[in-house]
């Protein structure tokens, strides 16, 4: 079988593989997406937070993206049923939108772009060679060579595990999440509202359309095989303890179907090697208390494209941008992940979730915040 060459392979067609192919689409070079799921994935969060509404607004995509959303301005905590704060987010606050729905919006403004997507393209091999990727070998026999190679293919990376980058994994073991998608009602189109307890559970229930809702639970390990083979009113009496301005939920959870997610933390040594580099969750994991995995992640790509378009082919210069200007991204993901760990940490404690709390990475991740931050209320 023929060897198809260009100018970039991204592997995996999630939001950063699908953004940074737009982006280095817009800018002529000859991209080709390797997927090997049968279109492009549906799992991910439905939160973007101000930074990367930002980063969308910079390549003229904002309206697109915001068209259908719903934009909130509140999430409100609890504590054993108690209002413990409420962060408040500036200049219309964040963006509700369901992950898979937001990547095919990018995936389809990639068409418009030249970008070419490879689907049910499983990689045989990835042969490696002097510090570089040499060729990328699919189940089906099909091979590409490209100049640069970006690994978007999420925490079992298969680039980075060809690039031999060390990587360190830590599950949050002492909390199991489950998530469903339910009718809408009036609590939850109301606001935004995470619960703890001081048992280990936690809930987040808010909305993805005029009509449904998503709700999260996670609890300890200990309690999921007995919850939930005991069935809903098991899970409700439990809810029950410390939900307590969302009851209004209750009676669309009884006929929910509940997926199980596993969620970790991931840190990696380093985020490239000679002509490849890692994006996302193939490069960090936070837990998803922080909310602003997807807005690293399509800052991350931005400067990816950057780096990428201003190498112009050469692989000595690409090397050294990558080490100057991507590398360095590692320290925001690493404050951002510590940032999670302490908050997955802490949760069942209210004073020590409090002392953890920081409202500016919640709202502003890491950009700048200004010098006064929105108005957060402590009870």
């Amino acid at each position: 079988m023929a060897t198809t060459s260009c100018d970039v392979a991204i592997v995996g067609a999630g939001l950063g593989g699908c953004f940074l192919a737009l982006l280095l689409g817009r800018r002529g070079q000859n991209v080709v997406v390797i997927e090997q799921g049968p279109s492009v994935p549906s799992a991910g969060a439905d939160f973007l937070k101000p930074p990367g509404l930002r980063v969308l607004a910079r390549h003229g995509l904002a309206d697109l993206v915001e068209r259908h959303g719903l934009r909130r301005d509140t999430i409100r905590y609890y504590h054993d049923g108690d209002p413990i704060r409420e962060c408040r987010f500036p200049d219309g606050g964040f963006l509700i939108r369901p992950y898979r729905e937001l990547v095919e919006l990018i995936y389809t403004s990639c068409a418009m772009e030249g970008v070419e997507f490879w689907f049910d393209a499983d990689i045989d091999d990835i042969a490696v060679g002097d510090g570089r990727v040499e060729e990328l070998t699919l189940s089906n026999g099909r091979k590409l060579r490209a100049g640069v190679v970006i690994g978007a293919d999420g925490t079992k990376s298969a680039v980075r595990r060809a690039l031999d980058i060390e990587q360190q994994t830590m599950p949050y073991e002492r909390l199991l999440m489950r998530v469903a998608t339910v009718p809408l009602t009036a609590s939850v189109a109301q606001l935004n509202r995470l619960y703890f307890s001081s048992e280990g559970w936690l809930t987040y229930l808010y909305p993805i359309n005029r009509d449904q809702a998503r709700v999260f639970v996670g609890l300890p390990p200990e309690d999921d095989k007995e919850i939930f083979q005991d069935g809903i009113p098991a899970l409700l009496d439990e809810l029950k303890k410390f939900v307590t301005e969302s009851s209004d939920a209750f009676n669309v959870l009884q006929p929910a179907t509940w997926q199980r997610i596993k969620v970790s933390s991931l840190r990696v040594e380093a985020y490239h090697k000679g002509n490849a580099a890692l994006l996302g969750s193939a490069a960090f994991a936070c837990h998803p208390m922080t909310g602003m995995g997807m807005s690293y992640t399509l800052h991350d790509a931005e400067i990816l494209a950057d780096v990428i378009c201003a190498a112009g082919g050469d692989e000595g210069l690409l090397d050294r941008l990558l080490q100057a200007r991507y590398e360095p991204r590692r320290d925001a993901h690493r404050e951002l992940i510590d940032y999670g760990d302490a908050l997955a940490a802490t949760f069942r404690d209210r004073a020590a979730y409090l002392a953890a709390f920081r409202p500016e990475l919640h709202i502003f991740g890491d950009a700048a915040a200004p010098a006064s931050l929105p108005a957060l209320q402590l009870t």
